[in-house]
């Protein structure tokens, strides 16, 4: 049964035709539908002529559109429907309405925040199924004593630990409260005199025990003399790509003579993708420094190349980046060198691995169904403007 879009909100929604203002979130969580065309699963070979069954807000499963008669499905010509975008690394949306306003109703169905206070984390751990942008959490970032963030930041927004015994105990009072993430640095700043970086043992500490409890570390790297240590102590994102290098007191470039990383940082990258560890460029917010250049674009394009998990995210709101769609991010990762399907990778499934979203980011069986609906190939500009956004198997438009 093939219908209209009119004729599917219709049915979906069990009552009249939508009036004028109602909003179509008001439509039950509970429907059972499908959504057929090309279907984009975020990893892996697109699906052409296929559906994506949807119920009770999960995905049920994709298979051929033809052979779906047991639910109302939603078929318009020429579309893509790929996962909810998700934002790997931004800050300061914390409300439910706000996720909502400023993410989900332009298609960003998760946010990854990546340091906020902790009076922020039960406003972003509230996330209403169908109703806003699912947000991961890091809470404060965990710090030695005057390490970053605290030489730029608000102080609410570090925890300090200067001992192992420190680290591990602050990973679990931030499990206890929630967080699905641990967010650290190793950040010596660009000042004469380095900011103080975490000792290998506590930072050793804080990485073993939040794999204990499940938690991946997600790490604040911009100079490359703080990737190896940080790769030592066994994060598990890379978090920026590292643009500059102070090794040990000699400024030095991180690319070649001939515009390659150098052959130090060529290889931590490599040993990135051996030990599995992905990275966020945030290449938007880069771009708008005087870093702007080879620098940035040159790591991501070694790294891609050899295999490397690449995430999206544009740290909004910092240096005028937006909210929203990141397709300035998303072009700009195709700058470095990823195709379309490389950059609706990051946006879908390696953001949500960054993010620790284990039910997000893919059209698979048993997934929430995060989906959205495009027009044609799902490049930045169709995601600019997506036909249908569903959230938790909610329309939202």
């Amino acid at each position: 049964m093939t219908l209209s879009r009119r004729e599917f909100l219709t049915l979906l929604g069990g009552t009249a035709l939508l009036a004028p203002g109602v909003h179509a979130s008001a439509f039950p969580l509970r429907g059972t539908y499908a959504l057929a065309g090309v279907v984009h699963p975020g990893r892996g070979a697109s699906m052409p002529d296929h559906a994506v069954l949807v119920r009770a807000g999960r995905i049920e499963g994709v298979v051929p559109a033809e052979t779906v008669a047991d639910r109302p499905i939603l078929a318009p010509e020429n579309v893509s429907i790929l996962p909810g975008a998700i934002n790997a690394h931004c800050h300061t949306l914390y409300s439910a309405g706000e996720r909502r306003e400023r993410w989900l109703l332009a298609g960003v169905t998760s946010i990854g925040d990546v340091a906020s206070p902790l009076d922020a984390l039960p406003a972003l751990l509230d996330s209403p199924p169908g109703a806003t942008a699912t947000a991961s959490t890091c809470g404060p970032m965990l710090c030695p004593p005057g390490g970053y963030p605290l030489p730029v930041h608000s102080p609410e927004h570090g925890m300090v630990a200067a001992t192992p015994q420190q680290g591990a105990d602050a990973v679990k009072r931030l499990a206890d409260l929630g967080v699905t993430r641990i967010k650290i640095a190793f950040e010596p700043g660009v000042m004469p005199e380095p900011w103080p970086l975490f000792d290998p043992a506590t930072a050793a500490a804080v990485c073993g025990e939040a794999r204990r409890l499940g938690l991946g570390v997600r790490c604040h790297v911009e100079d490359l003399s703080g990737l190896g240590p940080a790769l030592d102590a066994g994060v598990s994102v890379i978090e920026h790509v590292p643009h500059r290098w102070n090794d040990r007191g000699r400024i030095r470039s991180v690319l070649t003579p001939d515009g390659a990383p150098a052959p130090y940082y060529l290889g931590l990258l490599e040993r990135m993708v051996r030990d599995g560890v992905a990275m966020t460029p945030t290449l938007d917010v880069f771009t708008r420094t005087p870093w702007n250049g080879p620098a940035l674009y040159e790591p991501v394009r070694a790294f891609h190349a050899m295999g490397g998990r690449i995430a999206l995210g544009n740290d909004f709101p910092y240096r005028r980046t937006e909210a929203g769609m990141p397709v300035r991010e998303m072009r700009l990762l195709a700058r470095a060198g990823l195709d379309k399907a490389a950059v609706l990778e990051a946006a879908t499934v390696s953001a949500a691995e960054a993010c620790g979203f284990t039910d997000r980011g893919v059209i698979a069986p048993g997934m929430a169904a995060d989906l959205l609906m495009v027009r044609g190939e799902p490049g930045p500009d169709a995601l600019k403007d997506p036909l249908h956004i569903v959230k938790d198997g909610v329309f939202i438009c």
